[in-house]
């Protein structure tokens, strides 16, 4: 909690006087508050006693209701569940074995490198050309090869670097 701007100086003086006293500035709040409350004593005591003549029953204890709640039925234990697994099927091991040349990437290289010629390839001619070689996602293969500075594209046409 801030103190107002306003209030500052006042505050100062509070916490000084706190000092003075040898108190805490809680302390002296504390002390305040009940001074103020013993001032008022005699006129909290006779709004009690109306407040009895009126209202005789407001110091009775209500019966006290319980209310129960339906109870959840029990979650089944994860060990419980029946779990259902299923395997991939397997590749063939006659498939050669992947090496860089092989990846996607160095295959569209490859064919970027065969088809351009001082003037570049049309990218829509190079993908169609990497999806007969059989090359997966050949515009995202162009793109990260794009980003990565390996091919740029200047007049709408493909190079290499």
């Amino acid at each position: 909690m801030s103190i107002p701007p306003d209030f500052r100086d006042d505050w100062n003086f509070f916490g000084s006087r706190a000092k003075i006293e040898g108190i805490t500035t809680a302390e002296l709040i504390m002390d305040l508050i009940e001074e103020y409350l013993e001032e008022f004593s005699e006129q909290r005591d006779q709004a009690e006693a109306e407040l009895d003549e009126l209202a005789p029953l407001r110091d009775k204890v209500p019966k006290k209701v319980t209310i129960k709640k339906p109870v959840k039925p029990k979650k089944k234990s994860f060990v419980a569940r029946k779990a259902t697994i299923t395997r991939k099927q397997t590749e063939s091991v006659e498939e050669e074995d992947i090496t860089i040349q092989n990846t996607p990437k160095f295959r569209l290289l490859e064919l970027v490198r065969k088809l351009d010629v001082e003037e570049g390839i049309d990218p829509d001619s190079l993908i169609n050309a990497a999806e007969e070689e059989g090359i997966a996602n050949p515009r995202l293969q162009m793109n990260k090869m794009i980003r990565r500075g390996i091919l740029y594209v200047h007049l709408d046409r493909v190079h290499v670097t």
